[in-house]
């Protein structure tokens, strides 16, 4: 992923002189990349059929990658070879390349205006004044609770209100029973939300951010309290050996931190009886504070108009309604996300509505260029502290250095 920069800077010298991928290609052909797990593929090849008999005699060529690193060094090499997909999905924390060197055509919301978006998804792929991309999803992250497991140990599902002391009671009367309790992934974009719950900042300025803070109180707060929540559930050891995600959709963990993602996994998961909560809240009165997920539609430039005809077909009424029913988005689109395609109580989480009851409080992380090689550094040192191997104020602080050497290379 770090090669990113250096490839698409390439593809601006290998598009010299020659004509686009789009241009060369029959008109009513269509190439459409992204990445995802299988439930998140099958629902994208699911909208593409859908597209195809809208638009007879269009092809698209679909390509989906199983690992969001693969996908995005694959755009790289795309676009440095000059053959780019004329349309990508992409996660608004990797914009930033693409906008800076300039291979982006436009976004175009065809039919929609901006008032029928969800207010964050739009900001986090607006860069330099301008939308980017065309925003699919405003998803958060949660807490997917295993409703079997939490009836076995005769604990109440919580409240929409519950705190970090709530949870905690909670893991410890599992754990007590023998449950593992509370699983997630030891990164920065599960330490986030916590952090901000808790009154603290992830950057110094989500703009133009020059390091991570996660060497304040708020910050420290948020970090012990996910560490300790380790000893009642998946611990780096227990991460190691099977993610939190599996676990959880094998039926074996009680809580698990994710996104919107999750849902079409869990709901093939034969036997798994789940829920979500909103992520509790650090003190009773304050409300929590969620990470906003969300991915777009980015067209390269000199694409055919099929390309823009294409991302504005995917967020208007009928493939958006089919990306919303398959449980992977929590459409940007509010008419959409208030549809029963995507509310439907019939359908695992009962609780969807609790998806768009948290957007109000949405933050973002950066869309800047170096985002992806900053969360990284972050990542690996988050990693050694969850597994026990760095202190808090050691950890606080090379977070805080790395991220700044990270961020320290944008142009």
């Amino acid at each position: 992923m770090r090669l990113l920069p250096l490839l698409l800077g390439l593809a601006l010298v290998a598009g010299c002189g020659s004509g686009t991928a789009g241009e060369q290609r029959e008109d009513r052909t269509l190439t459409v990349q992204a990445a995802g797990g299988e439930g998140e593929l099958s629902a994208l090849r699911e909208l593409i059929s859908a597209y195809e008999q809208a638009r007879p005699g269009v092809t698209v060529s679909f390509t989906g990658v199983p690992d969001q690193g693969d996908h995005i060094a694959k755009l790289g090499t795309a676009f440095a070879g000059g053959n780019p997909p004329d349309v990508f999905l992409l996660n608004y924390r990797r914009l930033g390349p693409f906008v800076d060197r300039d291979v982006l055509a436009p976004a175009d919301l065809g039919d929609r205006s901006e008032a029928d978006f969800y207010a964050p998804s739009l900001e986090a792929f607006t860069y330099d004044g301008e939308l980017a991309c065309v925003p699919q999803n405003a998803s958060s992250t949660v807490a997917y609770l295993n409703l079997d497991l939490l009836e076995r140990a005769g604990v109440a599902l919580p409240t929409e209100e519950w705190t970090w002391a709530d949870l905690e009671e909670m893991a410890k009367s599992l754990h007590s029973k023998g449950i593992a309790a509370v699983g997630y992934d030891a990164e920065i974009r599960t330490v986030a939300p916590f952090v901000w719950t808790a009154g603290g900042e992830v950057v110094d300025d989500t703009a133009e951010p020059t390091a991570m803070t996660l060497d304040t109180p708020q910050a420290g707060r948020a970090l012990q309290y996910l560490d300790g929540l380790q000893q009642y559930g998946v611990d780096a050891t227990a991460r190691a050996a099977a993610g939190p995600a599996d676990q959880f959709a094998g039926g074996s963990l009680a809580v698990f931190f994710d996104s919107r993602r999750s849902v079409p996994v869990f709901r093939k998961s034969e036997g798994l009886s789940f829920d979500v909560r909103p992520l509790p809240r650090a003190d009773a009165g304050r409300p929590s504070v969620s990470l906003l997920a969300s991915d777009a539609y980015c067209v390269s430039k000199g694409s055919s108009s099929l390309a823009a005809d294409f991302a504005s077909y995917a967020v208007g009424d009928e493939g958006g309604t089919v990306l919303a029913r398959s449980g992977r988005t929590v459409p940007s689109v509010k008419a959409l996300a208030q549809s029963p395609a995507f509310l439907d109580p019939a359908q695992q989480p009962a609780s969807s509505s609790v998806f768009l009851d948290v957007i109000p409080t949405l933050r973002r992380l950066p869309n800047v260029g170096p985002e992806d090689e900053a969360e990284e550094a972050a990542n690996d040192l988050l990693a050694q502290y969850f597994a026990g191997k760095a202190g808090l104020d050691e950890t606080g602080a090379a977070v805080r250095t790395a991220t700044a050497a990270a961020y320290g290379q944008r142009s």
